[in-house]
């Protein structure tokens, strides 16, 4: 019987320690890991990629706009073995940034009953060469519609970056969160696996004690019952396990976006990749996140935005005067041959004019502008002073739980020497079943608030880089290796 008793209090020693339990034959998924695969297979985040490649074309698209132009015209009409006409044109334009668009025009018309405007000398076989400019001299001269695409196209570039920011961040942050609750399921199975040992190892004992006239029957029904409520709590937390475990393995991919799976032999560990935030760091990360928050970014790309709008918008009250001058044969003739450009001889010039009478569309549109202008302001603003509060509380709340983490340490530990005193207690005669219960179960709540305190604040570190707003929730090293990777 003696013998029993301390086989029985040094099992019970081992088990209750506050260092992860051992699985042999296991294989430990660390959150670098999770991260590193997140990172280079995540069906999200290679969708959240493309949006910088999208804002590229966005700008191609919009630089398009000033892609040089070739373009071509011909009509021929015969009518009972007559050439009425034919008629060649082609132009090759090039648009600029400035608005002064130089242009080239070949012309190559004939017969019979040709209109008089196109009329073209035969002396150079019907040939003639336009080279000259187009300006706008009124809207379009400073700032146009064109270059107003380009500006928001490079603005929504920014946009675009900001927005991958945030759905990559999101990922990682709710990935985080899975395994630091994967984690704590983990730790309360194992927990509540060695309460079942230990009250087996009671309800033996107070068998055995029953058969040698030293226990009462009504000690054994309450160390069964005890071992039945151990078993019921063990299955409630592989429950628990499992659902946590199906929810972080939604998230691992592998190459070709196939799905993986967390083997029943594989267990979280607990190693963290985040630092507790310093009050030092809390004034630098307040300062980044006022310009290079998602949110910010955001905003800021889109009041760009609403500034090219409203430069264009004032453009266009302007009248509409635009002025074209070619030479004609000039400075090279159809042959080829150089000639000398004379401003009052051989040309074409034209002017065309216009202007809405109330300008009521234009000012409705200018006014609107302003306004999104302003609405886009107070926003920012109002967004400027939430994110400080935030990465406030998020810093407070991880130095909370940090202190609450200590504290709860200590009181499982103290409990868990209770605990081993009441066993010696009743080996010595000292005490009952139902003393130790309440002491276990004490025992088994620290614990259990010990490790939840632990993933709290794991859960409040990554909490603050995300409220920060910090690319890949500062883990910028992981994500290059990601990307090498591929």
């Amino acid at each position: 019987m003696r013998k029993f008793l301390i086989l029985l209090f040094f099992t019970t020693n081992t088990l209750y320690s506050q260092d992860s339990v051992t699985v042999s034959d296991s294989t430990y998924l660390s959150l670098e890991d999770v991260i590193k695969m997140t990172l280079s297979y995540h069906p999200i985040v290679k969708q959240a990629k493309l949006l910088n490649q999208n804002a590229d074309a966005v700008i191609r698209e919009a630089r398009g706009n000033l892609d040089p132009k070739l373009e071509a015209d011909f009509n021929l009409k015969e009518f009972k073995e007559k050439e009425y006409y034919n008629l060649l044109s082609t132009s090759f334009k090039i648009p600029t940034w400035i608005g002064i668009d130089p242009k080239v025009e070949f012309y190559k018309n004939s017969g019979e009953y040709l209109n008089p405007e196109n009329f073209i000398m035969p002396e150079t076989d019907n040939e003639q060469i336009a080279v000259g400019l187009s300006i706008p001299i009124g809207k379009g001269l400073f700032y146009d519609e064109r270059r107003n695409a380009i500006r928001k196209a490079e603005a929504f570039s920014q946009i675009a970056e900001a927005e991958q920011t945030k759905e990559i961040n999101k990922v990682l942050f709710t990935i985080i969160k899975d395994y630091w609750n994967w984690y704590f399921a983990s730790q309360k199975q194992a927990l509540m696996q060695q309460a079942i040992v230990l009250a087996q190892n009671l309800f033996d004992r107070t068998l055995i004690d029953y058969e040698f006239g030293e226990a009462a029957v009504v000690d054994t029904l309450q160390a069964k019952i005890n071992f039945q409520k151990r078993t019921v709590d063990f299955r409630k937390a592989t429950l628990e396990y499992e659902l946590a475990r199906l929810s972080l393995g939604k998230h691992l991919w592998s190459e070709n976006l196939i799905p993986l799976e967390i083997l029943p032999n594989v267990f979280p560990d607990s190693l963290s990749l985040f630092e507790t935030p310093q009050d030092s760091s809390v004034r630098s990360a307040i300062e980044f996140a006022m310009t290079n928050h998602p949110e910010i970014s955001k905003l800021e790309g889109k009041r760009d935005q609403l500034n090219a709008d409203m430069k264009w918008a004032r453009e266009s009250i302007k009248p509409q005067i635009d002025l074209s001058y070619s030479f004609i044969d000039a400075p090279f003739n159809p042959n080829l041959d150089a000639q000398s450009p004379e401003f009052g001889d051989n040309y074409k010039m034209g002017i065309d004019f216009s202007i809405p009478i109330l300008l009521r569309k234009e000012r409705g549109k200018l006014e609107q502008t302003r306004l999104k202008l302003q609405s886009n302001e107070y926003q920012l603003a109002q967004n400027q002073v939430e994110l400080r509060n935030e990465i406030l509380a998020a810093y407070a709340q991880s130095i909370a739980f940090q202190d609450l983490l200590i504290q709860y340490q200590g009181v499982s530990n103290n409990y868990q020497r209770l605990l081993q005193a009441e066993i010696i207690n009743l080996q010595n005669g000292e005490t009952d079943l139902f003393k130790l219960n309440i002491q276990q179960d004490k025992y088994i709540e620290a614990q259990t608030d010990f490790y939840e305190a632990y993933i709290k604040l794991e859960k409040s570190k990554s909490e603050f880089y995300h409220v920060v707003g910090s690319p890949m929730l500062g883990l910028g090293n992981m994500f290059d290796f990601a990307t090498n990777s591929q």
